[in-house]
C-alpha cells in the first residue's frame, strides 16, 4: 500500500534529516510503500494546519491521488498543538478513509478493516490535551522568566536607538548615537516636520532615517528615562530631559500631518509609477502654491509630471483599451493565448513533479549512503533553482490569464468617476507608468506602451483658467494603436526570417 508522509519542525533553523532517517524506517516497518513527503518549517502554536503549506500540499496530493490511503507521522505534535486542531485533522481523514499512523504512540486511526479504532480516538484526545497543556506552561515559563528578568531592569534586546546592553544586562546610553538622538528632539520641539528632520540629520549625522522611525523615536519615553514593559516602569538613563521630551510630542501631535487627515488625495497609480532613474514618484499637491505633480523622490533628479494630466491620459487609454478589447479578433486572440498560457501552466506543473521525484531519488540514495552529502546538496540546490524557475512563469502566466479575463469583462461605461473607485478598476489593467524626462510610458498588461509627449506646463496652465466645461477639449491620445506583446513576438519572427542576417 502507499503512503506519505508528514514532516514538521518549528523553526526555519531546524533541520529535518534525522526525521527522513525516522520516516524510512517506520515506513518500512509498516510495509508501505512512502510514495512522497511533505514538510514544514513553522510553528504548530502559532498557525493552524490549514496555515501550512507544505500540509496544504499534502491535502491536495491525496485529494489528486486517490490510491494513496495511508499518512506517516513520527509524533503526534507533528500534526498539531492545539487539541481542537488535532481532533480536525484526525476526523477529517477518518471520513475520507485515510489512515494516519503515528510512530511513537505505535497506534493507527483506522483499524485492519477501515473502521474507527476507539483505542487510538482517545489516545489522540488525551495527548492532544497533554500537548496543548505543555504548550501553555511553557508559554508561562517563558512570560515569567522575562517579567522576572524585566523587574531587574534585564530581558533587554539592545534595540532602542541611542542604547546598547551594558555588561550587566541592563540598558545604558550609546554615547556615539545620542548627540544625534537630542538633535532629533531638539529639531521636533521647534516645529519641524518629520521629512525637514530626516534631511537634517542625514546632513549633520551621516545617517538616513525614516520617517516612521523619527516619529517612533520621538514617541518612545525610553528616551526620557522610563522604560515600559507591560504592567512594569522602570528607570533607565535619559537622553534628553522630560521637559524636551513632552515639547516634542506635542509638537507632533499638533502638526496636521500626524492627526486626522479629512482631505485624502487618492493616488490612481499608487506602486506603480517610477521615474526613468528608478526611485519612486510620490504626489505632492499644495493647492495654495498651485502645486499638483508627481515629483521623484531623489530631490537631486527633479522629475516630475502634472498628476490632474496624468490622470486624464491614463483614464483615455483605459477606456480605449476597453474599446479595442471588444474587437472580436482581440477577444479571440486573448482567449487563444489564455488556452495557450494554461496548457503551459500544466505543462511546467509535471516539470515540477518530475524534478520533486528527481529530488526524493537523491535524497533516498543520500540515506542509503549511495550519494555524499556535498553531492546531495549539489543536486537539492540545482533542482531547487529550477522549479523555482518554473514557479515563476506559473505565477507570470496566471497574472496574464487573471488580466485577460478582466480585461474581457471590462466595458468602458463601468469605469468610475470616483477616484478611489477608479483605482481599484483599472488595478489589473495597468502594469506600470515610466515617467523619462521628456516622456511618459504607460504601460497595460501584455500590450507595447502608449508613450505620450510631456504636456507644456504654460499651456496647462492657460487651460486650467478656462472654464471647466471648455478645459482640455484638444487633449487627444496620440493615433497610433499599440499592440500586443505577442504579436509583436510574431512580427519579429517574421521580419528575422525574411532577414535572416540581421
Amino acid at each position: 500500500m502507499k503512503a506519505v508522509a508528514y514532516l514538521r519542525v518549528s523553526t526555519q533553523e531546524q533541520s529535518l534529516e534525522r526525521q527522513y532517517d525516522d520516516i524510512y524506517e517506520f515506513a518500512s516497518k509498516k510495509n508501505l510503500q512512502l510514495v512522497k513527503m511533505f514538510e514544514d518549517k513553522i510553528s504548530a502554536t502559532k498557525t493552524k494546519t490549514d496555515e501550512r503549506f507544505g500540509f496544504n500540499e499534502m491535502k491536495r496530493y491525496l485529494e489528486l491521488n486517490e490510491d494513496v490511503r495511508n499518512i506517516l507521522v513520527l509524533e503526534i505534535s507533528r500534526l498539531g498543538r492545539k487539541n481542537n486542531d488535532i481532533q480536525n485533522v484526525v476526523e477529517d481523514y477518518t471520513e475520507k478513509g485515510i489512515n494516519i499512523h503515528i510512530k511513537d504512540l505505535n497506534i493507527s486511526t483506522l483499524d485492519d478493516y477501515g473502521q474507527r479504532s476507539f483505542a487510538s480516538e482517545m489516545m489522540i484526545s488525551m495527548l492532544g490535551v497533554m500537548s496543548s497543556n505543555e504548550t501553555r506552561l511553557l508559554s508561562s515559563r517563558i512570560s515569567s522568566g522575562k517579567m522576572s528578568r524585566a523587574r531587574k531592569n534585564l530581558a533587554f534586546g539592545g534595540k532602542i536607538i541611542g542604547y546598547k546592553k551594558g555588561e550587566n544586562g541592563t540598558p545604558i546610553i550609546d554615547e556615539t548615537e545620542a548627540p544625534m538622538i537630542r538633535r532629533i528632539f531638539e529639531l521636533a520641539s521647534k516645529n519641524l516636520g518629520m521629512r525637514n528632520i530626516s534631511t537634517l540629520i542625514e546632513s549633520e549625522f551621516k545617517r538616513k532615517i525614516a520617517i516612521g522611525t523619527l516619529s517612533g523615536i520621538i514617541r518612545n519615553s525610553f528616551h526620557k528615562g522610563e522604560r515600559k514593559y507591560i504592567d512594569l516602569q522602570l528607570p533607565v538613563p535619559e537622553i534628553v530631559s522630560k521637559e524636551l521630551w513632552k515639547k516634542a510630542n506635542d509638537s507632533i501631535n499638533n502638526r496636521s500631518k500626524f492627526g486626522s487627515r479629512t482631505n485624502v488625495n487618492p493616488n490612481i497609480l499608487q506602486g506603480k509609477i517610477t521615474c526613468e532613474c528608478g526611485n519612486v514618484m510620490h504626489q505632492k499637491v499644495i493647492p495654495q502654491g498651485r502645486i499638483d505633480s508627481f515629483i521623484c523622490k531623489d530631490e537631486k533628479c527633479k522629475n516630475s509630471i502634472n498628476r490632474p494630466w496624468l490622470f486624464r491620459m491614463t483614464r483615455k487609454i483605459v477606456e480605449r483599451h476597453a474599446q479595442k478589447t471588444k474587437d472580436e479578433q482581440v477577444r479571440e486572440n486573448y482567449k487563444l493565448q489564455m488556452s495557450s498560457h494554461k496548457i503551459k501552466i500544466e505543462l511546467n506543473s509535471k516539470e515540477i513533479d518530475k524534478l520533486e521525484n528527481k529530488l526524493q531519488r537523491a535524497r533516498n540514495l543520500y540515506i542509503d549512503l549511495d550519494l555524499s552529502k556535498e553531492e546531495y546538496n549539489a543536486t537539492k540546490a540545482e533542482i531547487s533553482t529550477k522549479i523555482e524557475h518554473y514557479n515563476q512563469a506559473n505565477k507570470k502566466l496566471t497574472e496574464f490569464i487573471i488580466t485577460s479575463e478582466n480585461a474581457l469583462k471590462t466595458d468602458i461605461k463601468h469605469f468610475s468617476e470616483d477616484l478611489n473607485l477608479f483605482k481599484n478598476e483599472i488595478k489589473d489593467i495597468i502594469e506600470e507608468v515610466i515617467i523619462n524626462k521628456e516622456m511618459v510610458a504607460i504601460n497595460i498588461y501584455g500590450w507595447t506602451p502608449y508613450c505620450l509627449d510631456k504636456p507644456n506646463p504654460i499651456k496647462l496652465g492657460w487651460e486650467a483658467r478656462k472654464p471647466v466645461q471648455e478645459r482640455y477639449l484638444e487633449e487627444k491620445l496620440p493615433i497610433r494603436h499599440p499592440f500586443s506583446k505577442d504579436d509583436l513576438e510574431l512580427m519579429v519572427d517574421d521580419y528575422l526570417k525574411i532577414h535572416p542576417t540581421a
